[in-house]
């Protein structure tokens, strides 16, 4: 029925509450291309950006079949990502526009009906970090440059659709649990935008703001 999205830095909470949603919910849950694909040792500049695309297509299918699909990461997620980065050894938003136009186009991929933007504060996240040892995080510290750029981004999406994006101060599993559970129960139509207009407005926004 509906698709949300989860984003925030790493170690936040994303995955474990997606899984607790899993758990008690019923909900269908789509990894990260990291976790979901294994990448080829030579792949195509556009590679990530495919996957993407699948990822999307995943849980538009599989909502059919279940009441919520969480994307564990936004299917988007490289358009605002190398802006963070200022594009420096990414691709440019050029790339990415000729990319994701068309695929919004034709219907292969669009905005997940809510976005949970997950925040706390970097000693907590180095704290959860240290704490679990199921993963190792290798950027952790790079994606830390990551959160204010993110945190702009979403806002200015919000600014533009304003049921399309929640912020969520993830203090524990069980209050993410109750603040997505509580900000999913009146989840109708967040299509205040359409997907083209959407994106095309966040691109301008991209070029107009510096990271």
């Amino acid at each position: 029925m509906f698709i949300i999205c989860f984003e925030g830095a790493s170690a936040v909470g994303k995955t474990t509450t997606a899984n607790c949603l899993k758990t008690i919910g019923g909900a269908f849950v789509v990894p990260e291309v990291n976790l979901l694909f294994e990448r080829p040792e030579n792949e195509s500049p556009d590679w990530y950006f495919e996957r993407q695309v699948e990822r999307w297509q995943v849980a538009n299918g599989q909502s059919k079949s279940y009441p919520l699909v969480i994307l564990d990461g936004d299917p988007f997620q490289p358009f605002w990502y190398c802006w963070a980065y200022d594009f420096i050894g990414w691709q440019s938003l050029d790339f990415m526009k000729q990319f994701y136009q068309p695929k919004i186009q034709n219907k292969m991929i669009d905005f997940p009906d809510r976005y949970f933007i997950f925040s706390t504060n970097e000693a907590e996240l180095r704290k959860r970090k240290e704490s679990d040892a199921t993963r190792q995080r290798r950027g952790f510290e790079t994606h830390l440059r990551m959160i204010e750029p993110q945190r702009r981004y979403f806002q200015a999406m919000q600014n533009l659709s304003p049921s399309k994006v929640r912020f969520l101060e993830a203090k524990t599993v069980e209050s993410n649990v109750e603040f997505v559970l509580e900000n999913i129960s009146n989840l109708v139509d967040s299509n205040e935008i359409e997907a083209e207009v959407l994106f095309s407005k966040m691109a301008e926004w991209l070029q107009e703001n510096k990271a």
